[in-house]
Parts: structure tokens; sequence; C-alpha cells
């Protein structure tokens, strides 16, 4: 098959990442396949066409598709994404909000239309918000989710059905078995750094997040503190050691030297670290969303929090997994085990096979 895929820009994210490696999946089984990525990035409305900033990145960067992307995929830079600049095949794939739209009125001969939802993508100002719910309406011949309980919300909010895909973890990256420390006091804490992407509510939490384990470690001055992120910011706290930009391989390495990895989100359309730290066998502190509530059991494979603002809350749980390592040993075993039933292969030939009836 020839196969499309539309991104709305091609930085580091992994809403980003899933929807490449899926394209490089189907590269790898036979597949014709192109990445479209316009060259302003996820800009819209005629203030933002040809944003300076956004080509002057493009033209400055290093690695312009970063670490992390195969380089076995061809990515096309264009204008914008309109029927001139499109090849024909047989299937076309948006990635989000914006490029729903973008697909949606690409001619037939660009391929059947399919809307790969990451993410229930209200974290805008209202005006926005209409537009993101009204693209789950569009009449696009296939919709997968990541998870099902996104597949419900789109039911219940817009009436839109999907298939569901949960993301999955490649079977190379998740480890059979993790040593541990005899010393219960070396214990290293990680969260992921994500940036703001919501205007009434931060949903990714990161500042809560960083300031509330910040205050933890006052008490308990043993325990290190780790994050990774695309981009340090200024003024970053020194008591936080910070990944920037890390290789697949690095990322792994991170996770590896991490017990306890914390996701403060409040909400997550699925959520890949909190996966990627699982198959690792890190112990995964977050909320009953995403893939925790896909697959995460509360103190069997994850440690669930029901209040994600609630700091008393999340200093008991991390005082009951920093006080007993059998408990961690028994998450961290049981969290492998959990992972190995969702690899990114399983998960992948299945979008392929839902392709293929099309």
């Amino acid at each position: 098959m020839k196969i499309n895929m539309f991104l709305p820009g091609i930085g580091h994210s992994g809403g980003v990442q899933m929807a490449t490696d899926y394209l490089n999946y189907f590269s790898k089984h036979g597949n014709d396949v192109i990445c479209y990525v316009p060259f302003t990035g996820a800009y819209y409305g005629w203030k933002r066409i040809l944003f300076p900033k956004s080509i002057y990145r493009i033209l400055r960067s290093k690695d312009l598709r970063g670490k992390w992307i195969s380089h076995n995929i061809t990515v096309k830079f264009v204008p914008f994404i309109d029927n001139i600049f499109v090849r024909n095949a047989d299937i076309t794939i948006a990635t989000s909000w914006l490029t729903s739209y973008w697909v949606y009125k690409l001619r037939p001969q660009k391929g059947a239309k399919v809307y790969f939802i990451q993410d229930f993508e209200t974290w805008g100002k209202e005006r926005e918000n209409s537009k993101v719910k009204a693209s789950y309406q569009l009449p696009y011949d296939l919709r997968v989710s990541v998870s099902t309980e996104l597949h419900d919300r789109l039911m219940k909010e817009t009436d839109a059905s999907s298939s569901v895909i949960c993301n999955g973890i490649p079977e190379s990256y998740i480890i059979k078995t993790r040593e541990y420390g005899s010393n219960n006091n070396d214990i290293v804490i990680g969260i992921p750094f994500r940036e703001k992407r919501a205007v009434k509510q931060d949903i990714k939490n990161t500042s809560f997040g960083i300031n509330s384990l910040l205050t933890f470690v006052k008490k308990h001055p043993n325990i290190k503190l780790k994050t990774f992120g695309f981009k340090k910011p200024k003024d970053f706290p020194k008591q936080i050691k910070f990944l920037e930009n890390p290789s697949r391989e690095e990322l792994n390495e991170w996770y590896d030297s991490v017990n306890l990895f914390y996701v403060p989100s409040i909400y997550e359309g699925w959520g890949l670290p909190a996966m990627e730290a699982m198959a690792r066998g890190c112990v995964v502190l977050g909320s009953d969303t995403g893939c925790l509530k896909e697959l995460g059991r509360h103190l069997k494979n994850c440690y669930k929090i029901q209040n994600m603002t609630d700091q008393e809350e999340l200093f008991k749980g991390l005082e009951i997994l920093c006080r007993s390592q059998n408990l961690r040993k028994n998450i961290s075993k049981n969290a492998i085990s959990t992972v190995k039933y969702y690899s990114f292969e399983k998960e992948a030939n299945k979008f392929l096979e839902l392709l293929n009836k099309l």
C-alpha cells in the first residue's frame, strides 16, 4: 500500500514518536510510506502562516527530525498541506485535530482517510476546543484511538466511534528482570519534564510535580531526583539532574537508573513515559488515566494517586514505596510482565490489519 501520514510538526513528543514508529513499522512490512510536515509546524490562521521563527528553527536545526525518529522514514516538508504537494495513495492518516481538517479536504485519490487520535486535545481556548470536538465528527473512513478511556470519551462527548489500538513498547526495550541494590536509602525518583499544554489548567501538571518532589527531598536528603525533556529551561532547579533531548538508548539507561517514576499528569490520552518506565522495571506513580487506567493495577504493577493536586497523598505514596524494598520489587516485576502483553509489534500489526481492510 501507499500510505501518507501528516504531522502538525516534528517536535519532540510521545505522540510524534508513536506516529512515526507506526509509519516505520508499515514501511518494514512492505508498504510505501511518506510523512508530510508543513514548514510552519502546528500553526493555523492567517496570522500564523509562514511563521518566521518556525522556518528559522527548521533551517537551523542540527538534527531536523530528532534523535528518536527513524531515519528510514521519508519526511517531506511542504509549504502547507494541499492536493498539489501530496501524492496519490491508498491510505492517508491524520495525527492531530489540526491535521484532521487538512486530510479531510484532500481529494479521494489521496487515499482512504484515517484519523489516528492519541488524545482528547481540548487544552486550548473555547473557540479552539470547539474545533477539536468537531474534528472527531468529520466523516472519516476509520478512527483509531489509543485507549479504551479515550474511545469512551469520544463516544460520550462527540458520539464518535473508534477502533482501539493501544500504544505499545518495542519488545527489545522490555527488560527481563531488574537488579536491586541492598541499600533502601539509595533511591532515585524520576519525573518527565513536559511543557504546559493548557490555557485553563496544565494537564501535564509538571510544575506541581517538580515543586512537590523538591519539598519531599528536603525531608529525605538521601533521595536523588532526575528528569528528562526536549530542552532544559532556564533557571531549572539544580537539585534535579536534567537529561536533555535523549536518544532512545540514552533514555533507556535513564529509566534503568530510576527506582520510582512519578508522572504528575492529571489526564493522559495514553501516557507513553509511564509505559516506557514500566518496561524498564521502574515503579510508576500516577493517576488513573491513560495507560495506567488501561493496564495499571494499584499496588500490583503501579501506584495510583486519586488526587493529582494533593501533595500529602503523593508524599504518602512515596513514603510507602521508599520504606518497602519488597513492595518495589513486586511492583517492578509485575510491571515488566504486564507490558509484555502490550508490545509495540502486536499493536502495530493490529493497526496494519485495519488499514489493509480499507
